[in-house]
């Protein structure tokens, strides 16, 4: 039996490919990735030629991907994320050093187990400390000196010493089929206060007249859901909650978003820098695959 030859993809095209659907034209990918957009066109083709399939749907002002190109989007992240992984991982200089790491309780509950099993694998020397907290104290926290790199929410334009990672909606839920949506005074689940999603359906409720009582109030979202489902509440979180058993309850005013923001330390060492780009790009691929962060 002769050498396998196995037929390689050029990765340079499936991370095009995967910008456009993001970024949803040709022309935002090229901005993105530093190429013009007859470059991008022309990468396009090659990909489809070499797959034998259309990937794109091609519409005014937009494009959308074809069945084919829906299926090639969740692989191709899987390729790009397990490509980026080697060469970080080769490419960075031994590291060592210790970071007082914080995040927002779900987000410890959800997302930081994977996050943190990955960036030890490329970091094995470094020491990571982790607080679960409020956004607000882990802010503080950061502020302060007490932590080195904190991921919390907010709004940007209070956060100027803070980049946002990214942009979430934030919505009413409700149980499908339940009745309290329709209870007067509304029963609410809610964070403690100081939580920046509980201001803002207060404030939101306060400004339409619409009377409420916190029925239930609880450290981290996954106590708001469990009140949520037993149709105890309907409670303010993020868009990506309104999956079954649940739904969006568009009755109520509208609550606007929401910022992930990432902030580090003044005078944090590369050890700190590296969590934070690791900690983003997680983020951000969590987010794409439509899985849940915060909640």
């Amino acid at each position: 039996m002769g050498p396998l030859n196995p037929a390689n993809l050029d990765l340079d095209l499936v991370r095009t490919f995967v910008t456009i659907c993001e970024t949803g034209n040709f022309s935002r990918a090229a901005d993105r990735i530093g190429r013009t957009p007859s470059a991008v066109s022309l990468q396009v083709k090659r990909l489809e030629e070499r797959l034998g399939r259309a990937l794109f749907l091609r519409r005014p002002r937009t494009i959308v991907p074809t069945a084919d190109g829906e299926v090639l989007l969740g692989l191709g992240r899987r390729l790009l994320a397990v490509n980026d992984e080697v060469v970080a991982f080769f490419d960075a200089p031994p590291m060592e050093g210790r970071v007082r790491f914080g995040a927002p309780n779900d987000s410890g509950l959800f997302a930081l187990p994977a996050m943190l099993r990955r960036f030890s694998v490329r970091h094995p020397h470094v020491q990571v400390d982790v607080r679960l907290d409020a956004s607000r104290a882990l802010a503080d926290a950061c502020t302060d000196g007490a932590l080195d790199l904190v991921l919390y929410t907010g709004n940007a334009g209070a956060n100027r010493d803070a980049s946002v990672v990214q942009a979430e909606d934030l919505v009413w839920i409700g149980l499908d089929g339940g009745l309290a949506e329709t209870r007067r005074p509304l029963p609410l689940a809610l964070c403690h206060s100081g939580c920046a999603w509980r201001a803002a359906a207060l404030n939101a409720l306060d400004q339409a007249g619409i009377p409420y009582r916190v029925a239930y109030s609880s450290e981290h979202c996954q106590g708001q859901i469990a009140a949520v489902e037993a149709d105890l509440a309907v409670a303010p979180l993020p868009a990506n909650v309104a999956r079954r058993p649940f739904r969006r309850v568009t009755t109520l005013p509208p609550l606007g978003g929401y910022d992930v923001l990432m902030r580090v330390r003044d005078g944090a060492g590369p050890a700190a820098k590296a969590l934070a780009g690791h900690v983003a790009a997680c983020v951000r691929e969590i987010s794409g695959n439509g899985e849940r962060l915060f909640a």
